[in-house]
């Protein structure tokens, strides 16, 4: 080997910059990748094998074209031992690099221009349903002035849980020379949406991972930060379905305008729009008989179920069983079994348990990632906040303190705020149970700061258990909070999150 072979391979900032490169790095062409890095870099093919972990002799398949790379596992890999900057590796298709930046980015401010929309309009000038309502300032909100039809494209093709800080790197680094690095493929797919083309799959599978990326943005973003965004993609979904493509790709366009018209739905609803709420289930109706994909309504009445209480949450759930295949959707079947436990806790049914096994056993057969853009969010974590509500409801205080402390470790509390308010609010009702007023209160006030950062008033709708209980508290901590909690309310409104 030569006595270089080991030393790293210096690429200078500019060849990332150079138009074939951008274009190599969007065509995922490794080969070519390899070829201009030898080019401008005077890399050997020793050299590169070297640094992303690949024998010289496939390095030289590789650039002769006779091997083509396309695990995302060697790709991942090229990218870390090429050190390749964020800008490069958001045109791989990668998540950017976490830099010690990042540490400190929830406090800082990001002015740069962002990319221009597919017209050059903001996004929020395509909006052609209704425009959103503004609920609540939020000091702690992010920059989120980017395309939001952009974004969710990018975090939908990358289709991994992405937290906030990453989802600020991705925000700021959607800059207009970021853009450079997505254009092609966003033309081509803007061209379809925007003019008389040939639909494909290659536009099917970009539209499909858009509304899954429209999923696991509701995961860390503010109702108001997506909607606009979300309902663009609808119409444009729409739009293409008038237009008679072909039955095997209208299906598939039916599932994705379905699947995306659900959280649509209820992010409606969230907003205080509960016209445009039943709007949108009108239409993911529609899609789910256009379809053949039933499930799509057992998504839409689940989140009906978190909008009533009582029999009728529980009768919301019973609905959306129906539209459960015999077979198969694992996730979802979890998710309503465990829906169901909650419910029923409330109503005081002992069956509640049965049901909670029956989930933790769907679960265990579930592929959450594979299945449905909305199992997205179901994962050890959610199962166990979904167990802690249900225990606090059936009053088992042993329960509640195991269950509790496996809830908390199994989330981020940084970054999933939502599901943690969710779980402190349990926590503090759990802890009121069993007279413990302090630690009540004080996990009460956690749960009211975690909806407060994330706007959430899913996680306001659990405290009003611990509002019912401290009302007759004359501790002035009790009654600071309950102030807060009715302030923030008033601000955010009722309706879920």
């Amino acid at each position: 080997m030569p006595a270089d072979a080991t030393e790293p391979v210096v690429i200078l900032p500019e060849l990332w910059q150079r138009p074939e490169m951008l274009a190599a790095l969007r065509k995922r062409d490794i080969g070519q990748l390899f070829r201009l890095i030898r080019q401008y870099a005077g890399a050997s093919q020793t050299r590169i094998g070297v640094a992303v972990n690949l024998s010289q002799g496939k390095v030289s398949e590789i650039m002769k074209g006779s091997v083509q790379v396309t695990s995302f596992e060697v790709i991942e890999r090229v990218a870390e031992g090429l050190r390749m900057p964020d800008v490069a590796r958001l045109a791989l298709g990668l998540a950017p690099v976490h830099t010690a930046a990042s540490q400190t980015i929830d406090t800082v401010s990001h002015p740069t221009p962002v990319i221009p929309s597919r017209d050059g309009m903001s996004a929020s000038g395509l909006l052609s349903v209704e425009s959103p309502v503004t609920v609540g300032q939020n000091q702690n909100a992010a920059p989120w002035d980017v395309d939001v039809l952009t974004l969710a494209w990018i975090v939908g093709r990358l289709d991994a849980h992405v937290d906030r800080r990453t989802m600020l790197l991705l925000a700021a680094g959607m800059t207009a020379e970021a853009a450079a690095t997505i254009a092609d493929p966003w033309e081509r797919l803007t061209r379809v949406l925007t003019g008389p083309q040939t639909l494909d799959e290659d536009t099917v599978e970009r539209l499909e991972a858009r509304t899954i990326g429209f999923h696991r943005l509701e995961f860390v973003l503010p109702a108001q930060a997506i909607y606009q965004g979300l309902t663009t993609h609808i119409t444009e979904l729409s739009n293409l379905l008038q237009n008679s493509p072909p039955d095997r790709l209208r299906r598939r366009l039916a599932a994705t305008a379905g699947e995306a018209a659900t959280l649509a739905s209820w992010i409606a609803w969230d907003l205080k729009q509960p016209g445009q709420s039943l709007s949108f289930d009108r239409v993911a109706a529609l899609a789910a008989k256009e379809s053949g994909h039933l499930i799509i309504q057992a998504c839409t009445h689940a989140y009906k179920s978190y909008a009533v209480e009582g029999r009728a949450a529980h009768e919301a759930v019973q609905q959306a069983q129906q539209f459960l295949p015999a077979q198969g959707d694992n996730a979802t079947r979890a998710w309503l079994l465990s829906r169901q436990a909650e419910e029923l806790a409330a109503l005081g049914d002992r069956r509640t348990i049965d049901l909670l096994h029956q989930a933790e056993d769907a679960y265990s057969r579930a592929r959450p990632h594979r299945e449905r853009a909305w199992t997205r969010f179901l994962d050890p974590g959610r199962m166990a906040a979904f167990q802690l509500s249900t225990y606090v409801r059936l009053g088992d205080e042993r329960r509640v303190i195991e269950v509790g402390q496996a809830a908390l470790s199994a989330i981020g509390h940084d970054t999933d705020r939502k599901r943690v308010a969710v779980v402190y609010a349990d926590i503090a009702q759990a802890q009121l149970q069993i007279g413990d007023v302090a630690e009540g209160v004080a996990y009460g006030r956690r749960a009211l700061e975690s909806a407060q950062r994330s706007e959430s008033t899913w996680g306001l709708q659990h405290l009003t258990t611990v509002e019912k209980t401290l009302a007759s508290h004359q501790d002035p901590t009790a009654r600071e909070l309950l102030d807060d909690i009715a302030a923030t309310r008033r601000s955010l409104g009722t309706s879920p999150a």
